[in-house]
């Protein structure tokens, strides 16, 4: 099994010995079978995916995976001409072919969403109270001076020095950091219950990078609501996270506990994932470089990731493995689980 140090920019250690487990049981939200197709292109596979009430879920995988797809499905936001099929429940509502009201109601109200780029996801020609206090307006009926007192509070929140006065700020006028404070602020306003976080720390310096995801953990902890972060940055996942799931060519390829995931993985796209990050101190190691690169149209006969995987063998291309439950919360869609320990 592989064995790494993941850490922070400033060198603390952000896997603990155990990861902190969801105390709720019924989900936030399950979907099952989700497909998206563009024209005659399959991008998701069935997907099949559930956040438990209180969780934070990590979802890693390379750009192209579907990581963004699955959840701008969930919220009605990919283009008309998308074909989406499956379901994604919050509570008894399916939100995939709901009308746009339901879908209205349920975006910035019940599930909220972080961007990836809080300066294209901003108005620009609108000053921040305004872009908060819209919200706090659309999902809260708050209006006047009680809705900018909330504002105010919700920038205080997100850790906005001198709040009241930033209010009447421009996004040009903050900096990167602080505008995504203040994406995170609107994304609080409805009191959600699910966040999604789509790469939240991007574009940002390491630094900065750290101070967001020690507000979103702390943030989650505090209000209780489920928490979905996507990432290509497995160490942010550490630092957030009670659970992971990677993505594959529009499927999920394994799933479990964060503390298994990073320290005893079973697939070999896991494996190469982890394998091909630089370890943070200790003595240098040879990175592995997954070679060749993911199915841009159709998947192959069999396994996804068989053209790429070191451990492939015969029936690994013939086969489409299912996920199968190799131990309590880890499941693994791989047909090597048979052959023994190949990591």
């Amino acid at each position: 099994m592989l064995h790494k140090s993941f850490q922070n920019s400033a060198g603390a250690a952000l896997l603990p010995a155990h990861g902190i487990g969801a105390s709720a049981t019924k989900p936030a939200i399950s979907i099952a079978g989700l497909r998206v197709a563009f024209g005659d292109v399959p991008v998701l596979h069935g997907v099949d995916l559930a956040v438990n009430k209180g969780e934070a879920l990590g979802i890693v995988g390379e750009s192209g995976c579907g990581k963004s797809v699955t959840w701008r499905a969930v919220l009605g936001l990919l283009p008309k001409s998308a074909k989406i099929g499956g379901e994604a429940r919050i509570g008894d509502l399916d939100l995939v072919g709901a009308r746009q009201s339901v879908l209205d109601r349920v975006r910035g109200g019940r599930i909220a969403m972080i961007f990836q780029d809080p300066a294209s996801a901003l108005n620009p020609v609108h000053r921040i109270g305004a872009q908060i206090t819209e919200a706090l307006r659309l999902h809260r009926g708050l209006s006047g001076a009680a809705a900018r007192a909330e504002a105010c509070r919700l920038l205080d929140q997100v850790g906005i020095a001198a709040a009241a006065s930033r209010l009447n700020a421009y996004p040009h006028e903050l900096s990167g950091g602080q505008n995504q404070r203040v994406m995170i602020a609107i994304a609080l306003a409805g009191r959600p219950e699910l966040l999604i976080a789509d790469e939240p720390t991007t574009a940002l310096d390491a630094t900065v990078q750290a101070q967001i995801l020690l507000l979103l953990k702390d943030i989650q902890r505090d209000t209780g609501m489920a928490l979905v972060m996507i990432s290509h940055d497995l160490a942010a996942v550490a630092a957030v996270c009670d659970r992971a799931c990677v993505m594959y060519a529009g499927q999920i390829v394994e799933t479990a506990p964060k503390h298994t995931l990073l320290t005893a993985p079973e697939h070999p796209y896991t494996c190469d994932l982890i394998g091909a990050i630089p370890p943070s101190h200790g003595p240098r190691m040879r990175l592995t470089a997954i070679a060749g690169a993911p199915p841009q149209r159709n998947l192959p006969p069999g396994c996804a990731y068989a053209p790429r995987c070191r451990h492939a063998i015969a029936v690994c291309r013939t086969s489409r493995p299912e996920p199968r439950q190799v131990a309590a919360r880890h499941s693994v869609r791989c047909l090597r689980l048979d052959a023994g320990t190949y990591q």
